[in-house]
């Protein structure tokens, strides 16, 4: 059920990207990222006064709380390989960095999660993955370092705040961890136009300027989308995740810009194909060696 989830909240995070994106453009990034954490936390809020949830006794490490930290490092990392790269090549960068990264965190068994240690026969599935992403990035490969690195990181951020929060999710409760991710957003931000002293007159005006749709929607859809992944990610491989979740981002997009009349991008799918076949692959070879470990 959980591997089924997974490609829905992908489709979910292409709508969601599309009203941000919007939204960024009228009201500039810094503005855009503070009312979705607004709106993203009234929301789970409001889900909160309706559901309560149970929380296991004790106290936690600090860096279960860093999900919504790394989050707001996600879109800045983000903005900045795009401006440099363009979209095709921090797409597929950003790819790149969330897979190599969820296979750390399924080797490493990090913060608690079961370990599914590499293996050679693992290899072939990794290689289908990169040559999926190598063929989505269209051939637009620029050496400007720091911005690659930008965008690797603005893959590997994700994995690391899904890991995050659906641990703490596992201790507080799932909508709880969504609200935290949300409150250490909204602070991070905050600290952030407190640096960085826009006017705030204006910062209001361009808000206003976008309506409430695009100022509500994508915060909302947010919350749907962490509380979602909150749920998935501990029940399923980091790996697959990461990939079932970029397969439903994929898809929907290319039928998005396909049914607005553009044309079919084959890069895209093909890209993705190869992605799906490297899921696949590992998935057959983990059962394979799981059943090998059984019988020895």
């Amino acid at each position: 059920m959980y591997s089924a989830l997974a490609p829905l909240v992908g489709a979910l995070i292409t709508l969601m990207n599309g009203l941000n994106s919007r939204f960024s453009a009228i009201a500039g990034s810094l503005a855009a990222v503070l009312f979705i954490h607004l709106a993203g936390l009234a929301a789970v809020s409001v889900a909160l006064l309706l559901k309560r949830e149970a929380r296991q006794p004790g106290r936690l490490p600090f860096y279960y709380y860093l999900g919504g930290f790394i989050g707001v490092g996600t879109v800045f990392s983000n903005n900045y390989a795009f401006g440099i790269l363009g979209a095709s090549l921090t797409v597929s960068l950003a790819l790149l960095g969330q897979t190599l990264f969820s296979v750390l965190i399924d080797a490493t068994g990090l913060l608690g999660r079961k370990k599914y240690p590499l293996s050679l026969r693992s290899a072939p599935s990794l290689l289908l993955a990169v040559a999926g992403v190598a063929v989505m990035s269209g051939g637009h490969w620029r050496a400007d370092i720091l911005a690659m690195a930008a965008a690797l990181a603005a893959g590997a951020f994700p994995a690391l705040s899904f890991a995050l929060n659906s641990e703490l999710g596992r201790k507080i409760g799932v909508l709880r961890s969504t609200r935290t991710n949300y409150v250490v957003g909204l602070v991070t931000t905050s600290l952030i136009v407190a640096l960085v002293k826009p006017d705030i007159a204006v910062l209001l005006r361009s808000v206003a300027a976008a309506g409430p749709f695009l100022a509500l929607g994508g915060g909302c859809m947010g919350v749907v989308v962490v509380t979602s992944m909150n749920l998935i990610f501990p029940r399923i491989r980091a790996f697959s995740a990461t990939l079932l979740v970029f397969s439903g981002q994929a898809f929907a997009g290319i039928l998005i810009e396909f049914t607005q009349g553009g044309s079919l991008e084959w890069k895209k799918l093909l890209g993705t194909l190869l992605l799906l076949a490297g899921l696949a692959m590992n998935t057959f070879v983990s059962k394979h060696n799981s059943r090998s470990g059984n019988e020895a």
